[in-house]
């Protein structure tokens, strides 16, 4: 086991049962995200990867859920986190056997989200509900099938900036593309928050920290 591989999550002893199920999904979630969507450069994993989001349906929550497992599904054998030891006590820790860069990408994200506080948690709200608004006024318009307009799509393509910005998520433009919707591409960042929001609230509770280096 290469110690340059192992990134170590400091743990204290409030966990409750569910934490041990809940923190490992919505980490390896959140990790799948960014190292398809904003670090991966393999080019057969990326086709493999847009074909799913060009293709998906995207109209209910199965095509939400489901890109996740398609994430996972892509990211290399050898960087597919894997728990390397536990040890639950004052201090305790989870190392984790993965690609260490990834590792501090989702550190990074997680503390620009909790740097950002109440505005990032705002944000978030005002644009789920603005999303929640343009879907009912097409459907109202019957339109939901429709492209959107010029102005539509750079109200989105705004909210999906405020987004992306609130998470450290570098690869906006480029997701732009691989989606080819700008509906798919702020669902997919509301999505993300939702998961990177999960991780600040273990961190902010103190039951666990992300450290921004190695050990």
């Amino acid at each position: 086991m290469g110690q340059e591989r192992v990134y170590r999550v400091l743990m204290d002893e409030r966990w409750e049962l569910d934490d041990l199920y809940e923190f490992p999904h919505t980490y390896s979630q959140a990790h799948s995200f960014i190292y398809c969507l904003d670090h991966d450069t393999n080019e057969d994993n990326a086709k493999r990867v847009d074909f799913s989001l060009v293709n998906y349906p995207w109209q209910g929550g199965y095509s939400y859920t489901n890109i996740y497992t398609v994430f996972k599904n892509r990211i290399a054998e050898e960087d597919r986190p894997k728990v390397a030891s536990i040890k639950y006590a004052s201090p305790g820790w989870m190392d984790l056997l993965m690609n260490p860069q990834v590792a501090l990408q989702v550190a990074e994200s997680v503390g620009i989200l909790i740097g950002a506080g109440v505005g990032a948690v705002e944000a978030y709200k005002r644009v789920d509900k603005s999303r929640l608004e343009i879907a009912r006024r097409r459907r109202e318009q019957q339109m939901e099938f429709a492209k959107f307009s010029a102005n539509e799509v750079k109200y989105i393509n705004q909210m999906s900036e405020d987004i992306a910005k609130n998470l450290g998520f570098k690869s906006l433009a480029s997701l732009q593309q691989r989606t080819q919707n700008p509906e798919v591409t702020l669902k997919l960042l509301l999505a993300h928050n939702r998961r990177l929001r999960k991780l600040a609230d273990y961190v902010e509770s103190g039951k666990v920290s992300l450290p921004k280096k190695l050990k």
